[in-house]
């Protein structure tokens, strides 16, 4: 719990493109981002201390893409590197940061991740090329939804998860983006169950409105980073880090099933345990709090199966439970727990490596949400998910320390 709360986040910037504007590079929107998080914070270029950003955008593939930032940013850090965790390494800079900042070398770390393929590429077959096993799987022409489609499988086989239990969490998603100005799905209008079952098969078991859409063109997260301390003592407005953890499984679905004897799969392979329990479990006991005390939750994950999953492993139902606990209005956008309030990756969209996750549980929590704003939000969890179920982040945040 030492490192609970001990640091915090005190400067945040944005930039989004929205295709059919004028283009812009992930870089473009990196600096943008960035220079904006700087000036909130209030701190000079040369008091950064480290730099992390996500893994090399595809749309903007460059050799050691951190150097490429720091460059543009004319910073000079001690720390600087690239989280190559797919999409959970977003939440990973974080964590790093605040290793660093915990140990007192360095006084201010930036996070910065950044895409925009929705602008430059079809994001389609791209994605698939960096989710296949180059081997074993790409060759085929597997598709990104039919290497998730095998873990679908299995969770539904395994805990009687039905389709209309999935299609549940896409409606209540999709009541949540229509609030949201800059939510991909906001024009396109509520969804119905029966919306969703219609839909056409993508793979079975995934239909159409199972699976997330990618974003219609690109968004850069920056975030500052300090110590707490400094943060009360110079800074107006605060944002603790109060938890987090990290659990990274495997790289390709076939080799998931070649592992054992580590977090979750102590006792030998299986589909349907990921890392986000591990991550979790880690987050609350650094913060020093349960579910219970979460007041919204937000999930990068990309299809519907998955996000039960994740409400499972959050620790907000039991295993196999999340079916349930969906039908019984557990994340009903009327009375159930706030759950991907921008929309999630199913009707915000998929950006990949994004903050923006984060950005809204901060907002919500300060009181200045995009969209509806959930009342009396002072702690909120975050989940970032990356590859085929392969890598897990969660960070808890809070308005003020959750202990000590």
């Amino acid at each position: 719990m030492a490192i609970g709360n001990s640091c915090a986040i005190v400067g945040i910037g944005r930039a989004i493109v929205q295709r059919g504007e004028e283009r812009k590079t992930p870089l473009q929107l990196g600096v943008v981002a960035a220079a904006q998080a700087i000036e909130q914070a209030g701190i000079r270029r040369g008091q950064i201390g480290a730099l992390f950003t996500g893994r090399t955008p595809q749309s903007y593939m460059v050799l050691q893409y951190s150097q490429a930032m720091l460059n543009e940013l004319k910073i000079g850090p001690m720390f600087a590197s690239e989280m190559t965790s797919h999409g959970g390494g977003a939440l990973g800079g974080l964590q790093l940061a605040a290793t660093a900042l915990h140990s007192g070398v360095i006084d201010y770390a930036l996070v910065v991740t950044n895409e925009a393929s929705g602008v430059w590429m079809n994001q389609v077959s791209s994605n698939a090329a960096w989710e296949g096993d180059l081997q074993f799987e790409a060759p085929y022409g597997c598709s990104t939804p039919s290497l998730y489609a095998q873990f679908a499988c299995r969770y539904m086989h395994e805990y009687g998860i039905t389709a209309e239990q999935c299609a549940r969490v896409a409606v209540e998603n999709r009541r949540w983006a229509l609030d949201h100005p800059f939510a991909a799905m906001r024009s396109k209008g509520p969804i119905t169950i029966a919306d969703v079952l219609a839909s056409r098969m993508v793979a079975s078991p995934l239909r159409m409105l199972d699976c997330a859409v990618w974003y219609p063109g690109g968004i850069a997260v920056a975030m500052i980073l300090t110590r707490a301390g400094i943060a009360r003592a110079r800074h107006s407005e605060v944002t603790y880090l109060a938890g987090f953890g990290q659990s990274n499984t495997h790289e390709w679905v076939g080799e998931r099933m070649n592992g054992w004897g580590y977090p979750p799969i102590e006792d030998g392979p299986d589909l349907i345990r990921t890392g986000t329990g591990v991550a979790a479990k880690q987050a609350y006991a650094m913060a020093g709090v349960t579910p219970k005390d979460i007041d919204l939750a937000q999930s990068s994950a990309p299809f519907s199966f998955a996000n039960l999953m994740m409400l499972e492993e959050m620790g907000f139902c039991g295993r196999g439970e999340g079916g349930a606990f969906v039908e019984s209005g557990g994340v009903d956008y009327d009375g159930g727990m706030p759950f991907n309030t921008n929309g999630g990756y199913l009707s915000f969209g998929q950006v990949a490596q994004g903050l923006y996750n984060l950005q809204e549980t901060i907002d919500q929590i300060h009181g200045r949400a995009e969209g509806r704003q959930v009342p009396d939000a002072r702690v909120g969890m975050v989940h970032g998910h990356g590859g085929p179920l392969a890598c897990h982040s969660v960070v808890i945040v809070s308005k003020e320390p959750t202990h000590g």
